[in-house]
């Protein structure tokens, strides 16, 4: 993806949709932090929180985490369809989402989301914003993921399906196991097989513990994106994602 993660451990969208961990994130191992996007009844989109374009992350005035010595936590921009809209208007939804908010991103996540069209169109879709997010006017260009639902990547095809999205312009896949933990790893080295070393692979769905997250790795994944284990409090959550945040070092 052209990128340099501090570590392989990602927070998925959802949990800091405003990005207040983006630099402060770097403390709990973060490598990148994923940030949810927001929409007016008109599909536009609404900017991010301006604490976060200004860099400075705090809670009713308070910091979140020290910061840490590191580099900051990369930025993901996670996008899905607008409630709402018909999938006719989703690839000039998705732009408008992107031109408004890739001054602050690393990369961004085009995600299908529940109930979205079919996977051959979702790459035609990606394939028309590949080519526009390439004239932006950027210091380095804007990487693309896209989220493989485990309904897409369960049935046989999964390699032609993944590789039919790295021709239309991803740099990443996100390949969910929710719901389908069963086998993901099988899946993950076929993936990564397919699409060669120079496509990114991110692992998320029932990455729970080190032993898991280790496995999705040595798979193929070269990140993992963890939700629901992030949500624990106290010492242990902490703990936990710092152990999976050196599992790069120990290969």
């Amino acid at each position: 993806m052209r990128l340099v993660f501090a570590s392989p451990l990602i927070l998925a969208a959802g949990l800091d949709r405003h990005g207040y961990l983006l630099r402060s994130g770097a403390a709990l191992g973060l490598g990148a932090v994923e940030t949810g996007s927001h929409w007016t009844t008109s599909a536009q989109p609404l900017p991010l929180h301006p604490l976060a374009h200004a860099g400075t992350h705090v809670d009713a005035g308070r910091p979140l985490l020290a910061a840490g010595s590191g580099p900051a936590a990369l930025h993901g921009l996670s996008l899905a369809k607008p409630p709402g809209l018909d999938w006719a208007e989703a690839g000039t939804a998705y732009w408008r989402a992107v031109r408004a908010w890739h001054r602050s991103a690393d990369y961004v996540v085009l995600n299908p989301g529940r109930g979205g069209p079919a996977a051959a169109e979702f790459a035609d879709l990606v394939a028309a914003l590949s080519a526009r997010c390439a004239r932006l006017v950027r210091a380095r260009r804007l990487a693309l993921v896209v989220k493989l639902p485990a309904t897409w990547i369960e049935p046989a095809g999964r390699a032609a399906l993944a590789c039919r999205f790295v021709a239309a312009g991803a740099d990443g896949l996100l390949v969910s196991a929710e719901g389908a933990a069963a086998g993901v790893c099988r899946r993950l080295a076929e993936l990564r097989e397919a699409v060669g070393p120079a496509i990114g692979l991110v692992s998320v769905g029932g990455i729970d513990s080190v032993p898991e997250a280790r496995a999705r790795l040595r798979a193929g994944a070269n990140l993992v994106q963890v939700h629901r284990a992030a949500l624990r409090s106290g010492p242990c959550a902490t703990d936990l994602l710092a152990r999976i945040a050196a599992l790069r070092s120990q290969g």
